[in-house]
């Protein structure tokens, strides 16, 4: 243990004297709940065992009512609150966190044991204050009047002997640890059951490991930095969490967010429930202040504590049974919208959005796998989603600082290989002779016409089953027929990849290979495999009656023996702490299999670290079957997206003819590109990816609701304004954020109401960590732009008194727009 500071300059007579103070409260204490809750004419004078038994189930319920805080607790090498932590374990003491509501005398910093909702101090320091928990839970534990002497000696014990041993001299360290590891040896056999019971637990036991991880629940949260931190949810939060505490101060520790955002927010931004639970316990209980009758009562009274002069809100209404609404005031908002229009980097360019640090501050390795076409077939319809989800994820977290790893698990082995080799082969008979130009033209037709020799033709059928074991086994010509194969997919991959600004690092089935007998074998020593009739190795995991099937019984490998090995390469070799898979929903009771595989063998603890599936839903033609041409083939993804940019471009073409576009006929391709391909990713996007939808090129286009095209042109809207601005007024707003001279005020609703919806991004970006799901930036951002339309059209910008501020406010709505453009990774395009 380290030096325990305040203690250093306490003497032993100052310690003992406090932990009498706190044996003679913990006495009272039980002595008055004694009296109360026994009955005279029910008790004996002669103190039989009933009676005693029940005296002392009296004095221990009485105990259970008096509540015990500790304050000042820190985990920051604090051995007081260890030691404290450990007692309460030890001594069967329910010791919590103090509220941030009670005092403690202002000369002590370090830990402080506290009683009552009235605060009243106990006594403070590590050793004073384990004494003190070994009094007030004696009863608990085996105790004799002998044991205070004995824990005294003890706790002295280690302050003597360990305070001495916190310098740098390994060899008074040394001694010192012998001392006490001499006492714990030697002299622990003939302390009373109490004393040896606190001493077993400086041995790592069952007790010392609970109350080290007790720790973190006695040391309070550091205050919300209500100016620094853009979380308007945690702001709100934390002031009424403050003024709930101040009521009730031993039940607010048990509870977790007490706000939540108002559902509809012409009632108020945000609303607490809390009144009606809190209520009913304290009325169960028979705690209710007096005056207290009802949940509209403890609103009134949650209201109460918020002082008026808070930073954060105001405008208090309680409705129904104690709902309590309220809304954020715009001293607020203007304070979080003029930080970040004052924070542009030297070098120019957008403000860079802020987000919470417990967010930022994780820097985890995050491996995200989608995509995943298979090598020899060109990517169609079917792939879209995986591909733009697993786009949208990757760039929300590494938003977030996360160290993300994009991995393209292409389908480049299996049985398949053999008959496209033997195909290849027989079309160009003089590859590897000398000519290795092979141009195989469509890839789809390639594989339909393989997989119909394959089908009708026996010898071919044989050979290629060969094949397939040359190419495992390293055959030099099955290996290069293999690598052009794959080389010429890529190339197609790359198309669709450019086109929708996709970054992947291919990591395909082949690259297991090598890995998957090893898990096998990890598996076998384990116990955890089954034989089944033929021979193949399986793995059973919970709630599953099909097993995993790591090894065929032809000795071959399948899907779950490549993605098992893959689960552990992503955890091990890469130090994934979070890895996801997005893939067609069907597939997801495989991953779960994996993922329960994976906790079975020891791979992963599931509090550290996080295995997810995000299974979408079927992209569906106007028949509501799969999407598919006139002709029953699937649809190649370039020519789904090709045309969407075809349309964009006649209508934006249309509109430079009837003079309602404000580009030139050269500037279409570019921005046709954008708007096209953003509209098809946001089609999809904006919807929960477990649905199913239907494609419509004429839904994704439409310049009206919630579409990717009605955003667009929002924002070249927000351009052109600012543009005016410059050009007709000279104010220059890029200029003002450069030089950080941006001054937001807000007045009108329209204002305030736009500068709510901005101050939201961070606690969206949460929200959107927790499944992943990119839908929740697309309503943001379709709520956002909503606000700005009500905004430009109830607020006139140009020309008017505050136009410097509402430039400025249109500035910040553009950056925010952006931002969920990129991670949506839609182009945005300033003029249309």
């Amino acid at each position: 243990m380290a030096q325990e500071g305040e203690e250093q300059k306490l003497s032993k007579k100052e310690l003992k004297r406090m932990a009498k103070k706190a044996e003679k409260d913990a006495k009272k204490g039980k002595n008055a709940a004694t009296a109360e809750n026994q009955k005279p004419s029910s008790v004996t004078t002669k103190g039989t065992k009933d009676s005693a038994a029940a005296a002392a189930a009296a004095a221990v319920e009485s105990r259970k009512e008096i509540v015990y805080f500790l304050a000042n607790a820190s985990d920051d090498n604090c051995v007081s609150t260890l030691k404290a932590s450990i007692a309460a374990k030890a001594f069967g003491v329910d010791l919590r966190k103090a509220p941030t509501t009670l005092q403690t005398p202002s000369l002590l910093k370090g830990p402080c044991l506290l009683q009552g909702n009235d605060a009243k101090l106990l006594t403070f320091g590590g050793n004073s204050i384990a004494k003190a928990l070994s009094l007030i839970g004696s009863k608990n534990v085996a105790y004799d009047a002998r044991d205070a002497g004995i824990i005294d000696e003890w706790l002295e014990l280690e302050r003597t002997c360990l305070g001495k041993s916190t310098g740098d001299h390994e060899r008074v360290k040394k001694v010192a640890l012998e001392k006490v590891e001499h006492a714990l040896t030697s002299g622990c056999a003939n302390f009373s059951p109490a004393i040896q019971h606190y001493l077993h637990a400086h041995l790592s036991s069952p007790i010392f490991i609970e109350g080290t991880k007790n720790v973190q629940n006695l040391v309070p949260s550091p205050p919300f930095d209500i100016e620094n931190d853009p979380s308007m949810i945690g702001a709100v939060n934390s002031i009424f969490y403050a003024a709930i505490s101040a009521f009730v101060p031993d039940i607010a520790h048990t509870l977790g967010q007490v706000i939540e955002k108002s559902k509809v927010l012409k009632n108020g931004d945000y609303q607490c429930k809390e009144a009606m639970p809190l209520f009913a316990q304290l009325k169960a209980s028979g705690k209710l202040p007096p005056g207290i009758h009802s949940p509209q009562q403890v609103a009134q009274q949650i209201v109460n504590n918020i002082p008026l002069d808070n930073p954060v809100v105001d405008s208090f209404e309680i409705n129904g049974p104690g709902f309590i609404l309220c809304r954020v005031k715009a001293s607020y908002l203007e304070h979080h919208l003029n930080s970040l229009m004052n924070s542009a980097p030297e070098e120019g360019g957008d403000p860079k959005l802020v987000l919470p640090k417990d967010v930022v501050g994780k820097k985890e390795t995050v491996v995200v796998d989608f995509s995943s076409p298979n090598i020899a077939k060109e990517m169609h319809v079917g792939h879209l989603r995986s591909t733009i989800i697993g786009e949208a994820v990757c760039r929300i977290l590494e938003f977030t600082g996360a160290n993300v790893k994009r991995l393209n698990h292409v389908g480049d082995w299996g049985t398949q290989f053999g008959m496209l080799i033997t195909y290849l082969k027989e079309s160009f008979p003089n590859f590897g002779k000398g000519d290795d130009n092979v141009d195989i033209g469509d890839l789809t037709q390639f594989y339909k016409k393989a997989k119909m020799r394959f089908d009708e033709d026996a010898v071919f059928k044989k050979t290629s089953q060969l094949n397939v074991v040359k190419l495992q086994a390293g055959d030099e010509e099955c290996r290069a027929i293999w690598q052009v194969l794959c080389d010429v997919s890529r190339k197609e991959f790359e198309k669709v990849y450019k086109r929708l600004d996709i970054t992947l690092e291919e990591c395909g089935e082949s690259f297991y290979n090598d890995k998957i007998p090893p898990v096998i074998e990890e598996f076998e020593k384990a116990g955890l495999i089954a034989s089944e009739d033929g021979g193949a190795k399986c793995v059973f995991v919970p709630k599953y009656k099909i097993p995993l099937m790591l090894q065929k019984s032809d000795g071959g490998f399948g899907y779950d023996s490549t993605d098992m090995a893959a689960l552990k390469y992503r955890i091990k070799d890469l130090g994934a702490s979070r890895t996801v898979y997005i893939t067609d929903y069907s597939q997801g009771d495989h991953f779960q299999m994996c993922f329960l595989a994976a906790e079975l063998i020891g791979w992963v603890d599931p509090k550290k670290t996080k295995l997810e599936h995000i299974g979408f839903g079927t992209v569906m033609g106007d028949d509501g079957k799969r999407f598919k041409t006139r002709s029953g083939d699937t649809v190649r993804l370039v020519d789904l997206l090709d045309e969407a940019v075809k349309r964009m471009e006649t209508s934006l073409y249309e509109r430079i003819a009837e003079k309602k576009a404000v580009i030139t006929e050269e500037q279409v391709p570019e921005i046709a590109a954008a708007m096209g391909y953003g509209a098809v990713k946001y089609f999809d996007l904006r919807r929960n990816p477990t649905s199913n939808y239907k494609f419509s090129y004429d839904d994704m286009l439409d310049t009206k609701g919630n579409t990717a095209i009605y955003l667009l042109y929002a924002h070249a809207r927000l351009e052109s304004i600012i543009s005016k601005g410059k050009a007709d007024h000279n104010v220059d707003v890029d200029e003002l954020v450069k030089n950080k001279n941006a001054k937001i005020v807000i007045g009108h609703p329209s204002e305030r109401n736009l500068a709510f919806h901005l101050q939201m991004f961070s606690d969206m970006i949460v929200e959107v960590l927790q499944d992943l799901y990119p839908y929740r930036v697309c309503d943001f951002l379709y709520a956002l732009s909503i606000a700005v339309s009500d905004f430009v059209t109830k607020c006139k910008v140009l020309g008017s008194d505050e136009m410097e501020s509402r430039l400025l406010l249109c500035r910040a709505s553009a950056i925010v727009m952006r931002q969920c453009f990129d991670l949506l990774a839609i182009r945005h395009v300033n003029r249309i």
